[in-house]
């Protein structure tokens, strides 16, 4: 089950396998260890959860995968030259993110 979860939002957002481990808090290694298992611990499962959840409220935002997909990989002067990808290393990186795309639903965005 988790196999396919992994692989679904690596997937859509088009990330490495070295880009997803890094999201979800674990080496490759581990990360080629759960593709096989196709298990999480409780860490890894609530980032895939949260990672879900902005990739999805993204997509609602942008309307396009693609444009989703580049504004994540592009550095933003709000958050000090670095990508919203680079942000999601951390739960509050997935809070950061998350704001971010609702001012930028509700046009608020600076």
């Amino acid at each position: 089950m988790a196999n396919y979860a992994l692989q679904q939002i690596g997937s859509v957002l088009e990330l490495s396998i070295q880009e997803l481990a890094i999201l979800l808090s674990m080496n490759e290694r581990t990360m080629a260890r759960r593709l096989v298992s196709g298990s999480l611990n409780k860490v890894e499962s609530e980032r895939l959860l949260l990672l879900r959840a902005v990739a999805a409220h993204g997509l609602r935002v942008f309307e396009d995968q693609g444009k989703f997909n580049r504004w994540l990989r592009r550095p933003l002067e709000i958050l000090e030259s670095q990508s919203p990808l680079q942000m999601l290393d951390t739960a509050i990186g997935y809070q950061v993110v998350d704001q971010l795309l609702g001012r930028i639903e509700y046009g608020v965005y600076s």
